[in-house]
């Protein structure tokens, strides 16, 4: 195979699935921390402070959920605005994700 039959699959922040993900959640999950998760991500290392605050309000599983749910939502327009056409998932591919 040649370079050419290979395509880079984007970054999650090209794909808008930084902040903007983790805001969506806030709002939506729980509203009233939202100036608690601002202020975490004002400094760095904020992902681990995030997952840490997730986890200390029995959130981080439904962020996880969420995340997931939203990336593969994100990519698979991706495939569909670059003209890719995908196969069907295997019974194992659904587990994974």
């Amino acid at each position: 195979m040649e370079i050419d039959d290979y395509i880079s699959i984007p970054h999650k922040n090209d794909l808008e699935l930084g902040k903007p993900l983790v805001m969506e959640f806030v709002r939506n999950r729980c509203p009233k921390m939202t100036s608690q998760v601002r202020a975490i991500f004002s400094r760095t290392g904020a992902y681990q402070r995030y997952k840490q605050f997730l986890a200390e309000n029995s959130l981080l599983e439904e962020w996880y959920a969420f995340e997931n749910a939203r990336t593969k939502e994100a990519l698979l327009e991706w495939c569909a605005v670059k003209g890719l056409v995908l196969e069907p998932e295997s019974p194992l591919e659904t587990d994974l994700s």
